[in-house]
């Protein structure tokens, strides 16, 4: 089983040291891409393949038919195993992918907060990166590998064709398209039931609440800001979304008017002197705040000393938990309510749980 070809950029991998990481945005590494703009409710309706399976369509329209209510599972993303714990299947979980070996090893793609809440252990570890180990992945002997598009499309094709192992890729390009993931998983464990059905309701709610407000800024003609979301930065960079991608659509669900729409790829760095010129209203920028693996400890005092002509941007500055910014997942859409009042302080009150 093949993937479709890789585009030609990719999406953001978190928490790696500096080095690897700019290789990693600015290097293909054989990963694809999704369009999922209205996927959740465009994806093929599932059909039963034998008493105990079910072919499902995953997020790069891959045919895939795996184990119902499996229960054995790799998961080889934070954005999954979100969902992952979301439906109860934590304990179904025998592997996970880290960073085994570079300093920090699990917490280059496990924040502390994340580790602590998914009972994530360095037990659990199988190394995947620079590449994935897909012999490590086989001797867990899972009955499905939950993958995003950080995992190339070489390992993929190995844990299908060397192993056996039903890979279900999960990348969605939307925020509504993490919505379509939750559905997916829930065709694939319909013991999750109550759990998949209450969340997908509280996702939905949040994202018709954002695309509410967002339209009557528009009706009432209430002027647009324009955003830099900016993940990481380096001399005379930030890396940041271009159109098609979930990061764009964050953006414009918090209604706001990001400056890189017009990048032509997907995962980029947009120049700083560009940056200056367009003088964005609101800058959201990712940081680690405590940990000092998370995106190499860009702390908000890193950014301010650091970030390329930081102190001559005139807009408001907001740090942002960087795995809110990376990661498409049910946190991101919970959490949107947040960025709405960034990006609006004097129309959307401070909702529970903003940070302080």
């Amino acid at each position: 089983m093949s993937l479709n070809p890789p585009p030609a950029s990719t999406p953001p991998r978190r928490s790696v040291p500096f080095a690897l990481f700019a290789v990693i945005v600015l290097v293909t590494a054989g990963v694809a891409v999704a369009a999922t703009t209205v996927y959740f409710e465009l994806r093929p309706t599932s059909r039963s393949s034998g008493p105990g399976d079910v072919t499902v369509v995953d997020d790069l329209g891959r045919t895939v038919t795996v184990p119902l209510n499996a229960s054995r599972i790799v998961v080889l993303a934070p954005s999954v195993m979100d969902i992952v714990y979301r439906l109860g299947l934590r304990d179904r979980v025998v592997g996970i992918g880290c960073t085994v070996g570079i300093t920090g090893g699990m917490a280059n793609e496990y924040s502390p907060n994340q580790t602590t809440l998914w009972n994530l252990s360095s037990s659990l570890c199988v190394t995947d990166y620079p590449s994935l180990d897909t012999s490590g992945v086989a001797l867990l002997n899972p009955q499905i590998v939950l993958a995003s598009t950080i995992t190339s499309v070489s390992d993929v094709n190995t844990l299908v064709s060397t192993y056996g192992l039903p890979v279900v890729i999960l990348a969605p390009s939307t925020l509504e398209g993490i919505v379509g993931d939750v559905r997916l998983l829930a065709e694939m464990f319909p013991s999750s039931g109550s759990l998949a059905t209450s969340l997908e309701a509280s996702l939905e709610l949040t994202l018709t609440d954002a695309t509410n407000f967002d339209t009557n800024l528009s009706d009432n003609g209430t002027p647009i800001p324009s955003v830099l979301l900016t993940y990481y930065f380096y001399p005379g960079e930030y890396y940041t979304y271009g159109p098609g991608t979930f990061g764009q659509s964050l953006v414009d669900l918090s209604g706001g008017a990001s400056i890189s729409a017009g990048l032509p790829l997907e995962y980029a760095g947009l120049n700083a002197s560009a940056v200056l010129l367009d003088q964005p209203q609101v800058i959201l920028f990712g940081t680690s705040w405590n940990d000092p693996y998370l995106v190499s400890g860009q702390t908000p005092a890193v950014w301010a000393s650091q970030a390329p002509y930081w102190s001559q941007l005139n807009g408001t500055k907001i740090p942002v938990d960087e795995t809110l910014l990376t990661e498409a997942d049910p946190t991101m859409i919970l959490a949107l309510p947040w960025i709405l009042h960034d990006l609006h302080p004097t129309l959307v009150s401070v909702p529970p749980g903003y940070p302080p």
